[in-house]
């Protein structure tokens, strides 16, 4: 929805400034509901059971300011200031950063778009250059297990200091390309320098053809790992994931499928069970002579038109193990189903619910045999856009 100046002087930002360019005020909030049963496999630690309020199980709450300005000759120039907030307690997501999921300055022509800011990579469903949303019904991802990130390789992310570039559309098809000269500004170790080989820096090409009701995407990408100088990574070599999807709408049943393959990975998964019995990061593949996991994942989902609403369903496998060590291994299949219904443009509701289990080898378990953690979510809740 269209502000006046009036409305964005209420924030104290761009008062006085924003007359020469087209702004929007827009935004979510994302409250609901959830219950997780969460069992890691562990002898002598009880599974879990948690029901709670949270905020950004199926979209991310935010507010933004985005705009452009005209500069005649098919140029624009435009900017996107995108803040992520917890909604349930009023705090700022993001490491704290005041516009954390994105904060981009582009210039858009006959020539494509050039943007300048931090991002999400091409290869996630963050923002305006994220590519994956259109491979899975949960787009990237509802609460702690529904989605494909929990499949992949660590990934989905954002990144800081950040140049792309997307060529004009030529019969449906988009090109793009990413770069990084230092993907967390907020890291704090001395060797953290933005641009030099001791900083992790990303490295994307990605492409987009859409034709009518099919939707295709591919990334390939990476990270310089092996000359990143942080502890841990020290031995690893560059990343490298290839990522594959899309879908096709039907009409009456719109499918859709995203598979990857990944070297060098730092981890795996978005999230696990852990041997607290609650949600954690995903398996880590790096430090303790472990340099990276190798692997794939893959998801197949499907929307159906149902009730006045969308439902969704999703069935996903992943298997990473060590780059030099096979017998750290972790296989997961993960089952979702969910439904979304408009209650009028800018308000929806939701709810979902996911069985996830972990076949976890002992190795990476740091356990006396494997084991097999396991966890039941079920989330709803209520969208408002404005």
């Amino acid at each position: 929805m269209k502000k006046t100046l009036a409305a964005l002087a209420v924030l104290g930002a761009f008062a006085g400034s924003a007359m020469a360019a087209d702004v929007t005020l827009y935004g979510l909030v994302d409250y609901g509901f959830s219950y997780e049963h969460a069992d890691g496999d562990i002898s002598g630690v009880d599974a879990q059971d948690t029901f709670q309020m949270k905020t950004g199980q199926n979209s991310g709450s935010r507010f933004g300011l985005k705009g452009t300005e005209d500069l005649g000759n098919s140029l624009k120039v435009g900017f996107v200031l995108e803040n992520g907030f917890t909604a349930d307690d009023g705090k700022m997501d993001n490491s704290d950063r005041l516009f954390g999921r994105e904060s981009n300055l582009f210039i858009t022509g006959a020539f494509g778009t050039l943007s300048f800011g931090r991002v999400g990579q091409l290869a996630s469903a963050n923002g305006t250059f994220g590519l994956l949303g259109v491979t899975s019904p949960f787009s990237s991802g509802w609460g702690d297990s529904i989605g494909p990130k929990f499949v992949t390789a660590n990934g989905w992310a954002r990144f800081d200091n950040t140049v792309t570039y997307a060529t004009p559309t030529f019969a449906g098809l988009t090109m793009y390309a990413q770069y990084s000269f230092g993907t967390d500004s907020a890291k704090t170790d001395a060797t953290h320098i933005e641009g030099q080989s001791s900083v992790d820096r990303y490295y994307g090409l990605g492409a987009k053809y859409v034709n009518n009701s099919l939707t295709l995407v591919g990334v390939v990408d990476s990270i310089n790992y092996q000359s990143y100088a942080s502890g841990a990574v020290t031995n690893m070599d560059d990343s490298l994931t290839v990522t594959l999807g899309g879908n096709y709408d039907f009409g009456v049943v719109k499918p859709y499928l995203l598979g990857q393959y990944f070297k060098n990975a730092k981890a795996f998964g978005q999230k696990n069970v852990n041997d607290k019995s609650a949600f954690d990061k995903g398996y880590t593949f790096s430090g303790a002579g472990v340099n990276g996991a190798k692997g794939w994942g893959l998801a197949a989902g499907v929307d159906v038109p149902a009730f006045g609403g969308t439902a969704k369903a999703l069935l996903a496998y992943g298997d990473a193990e060590g780059e030099d060590n096979s017998d750290m291994e972790v296989s997961r299949w993960v089952f979702s189903v969910g439904y979304a219904y408009n209650l009028s443009k800018r308000t929806s509701v939701y709810t979902a619910a996911s069985y996830m289990r972990d076949d976890v080898n002992k190795e990476l378990a740091n356990t006396t045999s494997d084991i097999n953690p396991s966890s039941v979510e079920v989330a709803a809740g209520l969208i408002h856009k404005f």
